[in-house]
């Protein structure tokens, strides 16, 4: 999902020094505010697994896309489908419509003025 330079896996340390910390400490000359300093990466997956239940996702759905073991007996009579594939990924988009930067407005954004070197 987030590949280094070359295309291969970033080491988890490297990222989060060169990608996840100054994501959440924000940028003053781009005008981005700082995020949630104390949030961890780890904490992405209770978002995501929180959402899936939100948009009433089927628990074989919630399974596969956290890569956890079907432990119940029912786990082995479902299986996931293109039409729940498709029904998560609409709900996601819509999300990311609403909250995740296509609503935000533009002008609302303050003015960033480059700053000499």
């Amino acid at each position: 999902m987030f590949p280094g330079a070359r295309g291969a896996l970033r080491r988890r340390s490297n990222f989060r020094q060169r990608v996840w910390l100054p994501a959440l400490a924000g940028d003053e000359r781009l005008g981005w505010a700082p995020l949630n300093l104390e949030m961890h990466f780890h904490d992405l997956r209770h978002t995501h697994k929180t959402w899936l239940i939100e948009d009433d996702g089927p628990r074989v759905l919630h399974l596969e896309q956290l890569g956890h073991k079907r432990k119940d007996v029912d786990d082995g009579y479902s299986h996931v489908t293109d039409l729940m594939i498709s029904r998560m990924l609409a709900a996601l988009q819509r999300r990311w419509e609403t909250d995740g930067g296509c609503a935000w407005n533009q002008q609302a954004m303050p003015e960033v003025v480059p700053q000499a070197l």
